[in-house]
C-alpha cells in the first residue's frame, strides 16, 4: 500500500478504522451505552487520514492495489462518522444517537470487505519509464487487465441487477483476452 504523509499506510488505516468501529458498536450496544474513551484521541487523526487518502487516491499506480470509486465513497462516509464521533466525545453531555451501533457495524463490514480485497489483490507490475522515456509510471498490460477486472466486479456488485449473466460473460471475455494476450510471442 501507499505510504501517505500521515502516520498510517492505507492498510493500517483500514485496520484501525475497523477496530474503532467495532469498539464503538460494542460500546453502543452495552447495557449502558457510551462511547469508548479511545474515541476522543483516535477518531480525529483517522478522519484526517481519510482526507489524505481521498486526495492521494489514484496518484500511485505503482501500488499493488488501487482505491475503487465505491471504496472512496466509503472513506468519505467513515470520515463523516469519525467527525460525528469526535463531536459527541468532546461535547459536555455526550449522548449516542440510536442508530450509531448499526452505522458502525455497516461501515465495519465494508472495511472488512476492503481488507479482503486487499489480501486477494495481485501486485500490479510497473515500469519506471514508458516507451517514450518520459519517466511516468506505467502499469503493464496484465496490471491493466487486473484493474479492469476489479473495476468491473465493483460495478457489477453495485449495479441494479448484479446477477445478470452479461456480467459473467464480460468477465469471462476479459479472462480470455488476457490469456490470449499472454500467449502472444513477446520480443
Amino acid at each position: 500500500m501507499t505510504e501517505l504523509n500521515g502516520p498510517y499506510s492505507d492498510r493500517q488505516w483500514i485496520e484501525q478504522v475497523n477496530d474503532l468501529l467495532i469498539e464503538v458498536a460494542r460500546a453502543a450496544l452495552a447495557d449502558i451505552p457510551k462511547l469508548p474513551g479511545t474515541v476522543s484521541t483516535s477518531a480525529l487523526p483517522l478522519a484526517q487520514q481519510a482526507i489524505a487518502i481521498k486526495n492521494q487516491a489514484g496518484l500511485y499506480q505503482s501500488t499493488n492495489w488501487q482505491w475503487q470509486e465505491a471504496d472512496l465513497e466509503w472513506v468519505g462516509q467513515v470520515r463523516e462518522f469519525l467527525l460525528e464521533l469526535s463531536r459527541i466525545a468532546l461535547s459536555d453531555r455526550p449522548s449516542l444517537p440510536e442508530n450509531i451501533a448499526h452505522r458502525a457495524l455497516m461501515l465495519a463490514e465494508t472495511s472488512q470487505d476492503i481488507q479482503e480485497a486487499l489480501e486477494n489483490s495481485e501486485p500490479i507490475a510497473t515500469s519506471p519509464t514508458d516507451e517514450t522515456g518520459e519517466g511516468s509510471d506505467k502499469i503493464d498490460v496484465n496490471g491493466r487487465f487486473n484493474q479492469l477486472r476489479n473495476q468491473l466486479k465493483t460495478e457489477c456488485s453495485t449495479s441494479v441487477n448484479p446477477h445478470d449473466p452479461l456480467w459473467q460473460q464480460i468477465l469471462t471475455l476479459l479472462d480470455v483476452a488476457q490469456t490470449q494476450y499472454n500467449d502472444l510471442p513477446k520480443n
